[in-house]
């Protein structure tokens, strides 16, 4: 019972911070991804199908929240908890280093994934600008190495 309401707790309160980050705390736009950041800790230390089913969701938040290119962020995060979950076959991603390079990798991954499937469906590649593009891969890096940090505390394995 514990761990679903600590799950249930993980779960809202990243679409809180994201919410609540990106309203009062992000400027030019640029700021962590949490929702993306965290279906790549997920996909690191729970496997495929838990952080699919996670970056699908969040992902249909991101969408509601944006009113733009519907489905695209829920693709995006499913397909990224889906690639991260065959790496981690391959690479430890329970050390720090590599979770924040592929944290890093992952984020521009994503940009161009949203920007792809724009140029699909909008036929418009969706670009975030300059600031977004350079600043955010740190920014989730960063974030990474401090959720992945807590999540041990927490004592999850």
């Amino acid at each position: 019972m514990r761990s679903v309401f600590r799950t249930t707790i993980i779960f809202v309160g990243a679409m809180c911070l994201q919410w609540w980050w990106n309203t009062h705390l992000a400027y030019w736009g640029a700021g962590p991804q949490f929702l993306l950041v965290l279906t790549v800790l997920v996909a690191a230390r729970r496997g495929t199908v838990t952080a699919m089913l996670a970056g699908f969701v969040w992902g249909l938040y991101l969408d509601v929240a944006r009113a733009e290119l519907f489905g695209a962020s829920a693709l995006t995060l499913t397909l990224i908890a889906y690639g991260v979950g065959v790496v981690r076959r391959q690479v430890d991603l329970r050390a720090a280093g590599p979770l924040a390079t592929m944290t890093f990798i992952i984020t521009w991954a994503a940009f161009l994934c949203h920007g792809l499937i724009g140029l699909i469906f909008k036929k418009s590649f969706e670009w975030s600008g300059p600031v977004v593009i350079i600043a955010t891969p740190f920014l989730n890096a960063g974030a990474i190495a401090v959720a992945s940090l807590l999540w041990e505390i927490g004592g999850e394995r």
